[in-house]
């Protein structure tokens, strides 16, 4: 590899890097505010919500075919 691949390699590396430790931080965020949850719900029935999960799921794949139909613009 020359040394100027070589560097970019390793600039585009300690990107992941800090992106890596982002998503650390914001999965902890999650944790803590999904035991938060947890401890507000009595019964063992309350924990899966179906419905909610749903409506994520839901919020999830209009945000992918968001993202796809952006990609499709480049």
């Amino acid at each position: 590899m020359s040394p100027k691949n070589k560097k970019k390699l390793n600039i585009l590396r300690k990107k992941l890097d800090l992106l890596d430790n982002r998503l650390l931080d914001i999965i902890k965020k999650r944790e803590n505010l999904v035991n938060n949850v947890l401890k507000l719900k009595k019964n063992r029935s309350e924990i899966v919500d179906k419905k909610r999960i749903k409506e994520i799921l839901k919020n999830i794949k209009k945000k992918i075919n968001k993202e796809k139909n952006w990609y499709k613009n480049y």
